[in-house]
């Protein structure tokens, strides 16, 4: 999802890489000016051609602010899954000492305080970004002060708050980390693996995926019921199976445990986009070749603006030589 946030916001920026510059008030000049000339220097791809659509259609507002709203919006649920994820009742995500909050009165009280930041500052981006877009609804397709004064300093600001999000989450995705044992007892708890369980006595047992889904929820039940673990229901199995089905299970206790575990739950699923290692790793070669991509897209736009930067030096320097 952010690989495709990323493609949005460079869609964006290559759609409002063209200069307006010379556009004048609504309809360029009567002077021979260099239009092309004039956006090479600024950085520009090339001039916008409609000199109306310079100064009238906003949509170097729009087409910007929408992307990054979506943007932090996303980043945000990812942010308040880790507040879920780092909370003494799950305990998956361990955030170190170092940026963590004792309580003033609750001493051993660990409060992630930098997930807390990050969530409230990616919804401050989002409404700022909403500001600007929503500002420009109902305006009329003329050269106004709407899009100019206030609605461009929300737009900096959300530039402002978003790029603090950005610094903080990397420096806090660097150092935290994944207690394993826990992710293990909760996925085990709430019997996540128990869809596994129907599909293996679909290919075992040849029973419909019907029969198979009514014993393994009749197992889910009875272990949630007793406050065991999935892991430690074969007995409950056992009892289901037969009572839904007639007969005993071939499986036997061995059997059943690799068929709720959590790695043979995903060495099972190597589907394409699926969690198995070789699908996994088919993925994340793929995810790295684009982030690739894009972030030699980003070096060359900014090649450019550089190399444009110097031009423009050079074009004044020569006009004072004169």
């Amino acid at each position: 999802m952010l690989l495709r946030d990323i493609e949005r916001l460079q869609a964006a920026r290559a759609n409002i890489d063209h200069c307006p510059m010379g556009a004048a008030a609504i309809t360029t000049s009567g002077f021979p000016i260099d239009r092309g000339r004039m956006a090479d220097l600024l950085g520009f791809s090339e001039p916008l051609r409609n000199s109306y659509g310079c100064i009238a259609s906003v949509d170097y507002l729009t087409g910007l602010y929408s992307p990054m709203k979506l943007t932090f919006l996303h980043l945000g649920r990812f942010i308040q899954d880790m507040q879920f994820w780092s909370a003494f009742e799950v305990g998956q995500l361990h955030v170190p000492g170092s940026l963590v909050q004792i309580s003033s009165i609750m001493p051993q009280k660990r409060n992630p305080v930098p997930i807390e930041h990050l969530r409230h500052l990616a919804s401050m981006t989002c409404g700022r970004a909403d500001a600007v877009i929503n500002t420009m609804h109902n305006t009329p397709f003329t050269d106004m002060n709407d899009s100019e004064g206030e609605v461009q300093v929300a737009g900096y600001s959300a530039f402002q708050s978003g790029a603090r999000v950005l610094d903080l989450l990397a420096a806090l995705i660097s150092v935290v980390s994944i207690d394993g044992e826990r992710v293990a007892k909760n996925i085990d708890a709430a019997c996540i693996t128990v869809t596994e369980l129907a599909d293996t006595l679909v290919r075992r047992e040849n029973l419909s995926f019907r029969q198979a889904h009514e014993i393994a929820a009749a197992t889910a039940r009875a272990v949630i019921a007793d406050g065991k673990p999935l892991g430690e229901g074969f007995d409950a199995f056992s009892k289901a199976f037969n009572e839904l089905s007639g007969r005993d299970s071939t499986l036997d206790p061995a059997a059943y445990s690799e068929a709720v575990s959590a790695r043979h739950f995903v060495a099972v699923r190597e589907r394409f986009g699926g969690p198995g290692p070789d699908a996994m790793n088919e993925a994340l070669q793929t995810y790295r070749a684009t982030l690739t991509r894009l972030s030699e897209q980003q070096a060359a736009d900014l090649a450019r603006a550089e190399k444009a930067g110097a031009a423009l030096d050079a074009a004044f320097g020569a006009l004072l030589q004169e």
